[in-house]
């Protein structure tokens, strides 16, 4: 089990999903060209990113509802 600290008042887990939703919205607005990025950034890096913050997010989030 991984603690979950406080920062600014708030969880961890809080952050990490207003961090996925930032990089969701980041990750759209490069796909339909609103943000002009290179491509190999849009494929390569944010996804991964992306994929990394919402998994540990998840599990934040289940470990709290459900082992607690």
């Amino acid at each position: 089990m991984l603690p979950n600290p406080i920062l600014f008042g708030k969880p961890l887990n809080i952050w990490l999903g207003l961090l996925a939703l930032i990089l969701l919205i980041l990750q759209i607005l490069i796909g339909r060209r609103i943000i002009k990025v290179p491509f190999s950034y849009h494929t390569n890096i944010v996804w991964k990113i992306l994929l990394a913050v919402v998994l540990l997010h998840a599990y934040y989030g289940f470990e709290i509802y459900f082992l607690q």
